[in-house]
């Protein structure tokens, strides 16, 4: 009988599987907190640089003597060292101040606006999933053929267009000239078109080439052809086995561009004027609210971290070599 069948093998395996997950996790939580801390160490300095929000706080016609008085009361008369240290302690506590300017809580005002970039970026990634990977095969499976080409061709051109670009000629035709969509807010699903649209194109081109590739070189292995020779039809093999091999490279890109959406739709948030953490983010930049511009960054920088270890735990569902490995 083998040892792995014995009992005591397998009492062996059980803390070494265990002790794996822990291990797994602390890595995870390191991670989180080193890149958590990395970025807001950064922006601390950056957001000093770029100027004094007592003078926005103040207003534009204060007094000299008045804007040093709102420079002592939040605390930007100490030392920069000081700051940041009684940044980093009250970060700890998920305590980032009031906003310079609402005198809102500032991780209530990201929390508020989250769920609008989170639904923004989960429809944009399904409508991508959905239209790219059926593309992807289909420019795969005719890849020596005119719609193949074509297939390719257009995701190339989509992918080289600017976000920004696309969404203003995406604003001035289907929101100004024809009138059929809303050119700016939120709150309805008419009001998400035009920048799932725009942040859609870009990530249905790379879909639709990753999968082409990764299915083609599946083409190319045994298994395909073993598949062939037992009879299984040439769609079967395409959707059963080709596509199946690409799902692990397809699974890992949309995990980052998950992470991507939610950190990178700032210029279509703006754009739309879609009331998301993105668009406010801009206008807390511009305002000098510090307070807002920290606790987005921290929230964003903690779902990313989150959003690429739940891609990493579903790769190792989906790729035994991986689950060999770990």
């Amino acid at each position: 009988m083998s040892d792995l069948a014995t009992p005591e093998a397998v009492g062996t395996r059980g803390p070494t599987a265990a002790g794996g997950v822990l291990r797994s996790a602390l890595v995870w939580v390191l991670r989180l907190l080193v890149v958590t801390l990395g970025i807001l160490t950064i922006l601390f300095f950056l957001l000093r640089l770029s100027g004094d929000p007592a003078a926005v706080v103040a207003g534009a016609g204060a007094t000299d003597a008045q804007v040093e008085q709102v420079r002592v009361s939040l605390g930007l008369d100490q030392p920069l060292l000081t700051q940041y240290a009684q940044f980093l302690a009250d970060t700890a506590r998920l305590d980032f101040g009031s906003s310079l300017l609402t005198d809102q809580p500032a991780l209530g005002m990201v929390l508020d606006r989250m769920p609008a970039t989170l639904l923004l970026a989960a429809i944009t990634i399904v409508v991508s999933t959905l239209i790219g990977v059926p593309l992807g095969v289909l420019a795969a499976a005719r890849h020596r053929r005119t719609t193949g080409r074509l297939l390719s061709l257009l995701a190339a051109l989509l992918q080289a267009v600017p976000s920004f670009l696309l969404g203003i000629l995406l604003l001035l035709v289907l929101g100004l000239h024809l009138g059929w969509l809303p050119t700016y807010g939120s709150g309805t699903p008419v009001h998400l078109v035009l920048p799932v649209a725009t942040l859609a194109a870009i990530t249905i081109a790379r879909i639709v080439r990753l999968t082409r590739s990764g299915v083609l070189q599946a083409l190319g292995q045994e298994f395909t052809g073993a598949a062939l020779a037992r009879g299984a039809t040439r769609r079967r093999v395409l959707w059963n086995h080709a596509l199946r091999n690409a799902l692990v490279p397809l699974t890992a890109f949309v995990t980052i561009e998950v992470a991507h959406l939610i950190s990178g739709a700032v210029i279509v948030e703006s754009l739309f004027a879609y009331d998301g953490v993105g668009r406010q983010l801009v206008d807390s930049i511009f305002r000098r609210d510090y307070p807002v511009v920290q606790a987005t960054v921290f929230v964003i920088a903690v779902l990313v971290v989150l959003i690429s270890a739940a891609g990493d735990l579903l790769l190792h569902r989906l790729d035994p070599r991986m689950r060999r490995e770990a």
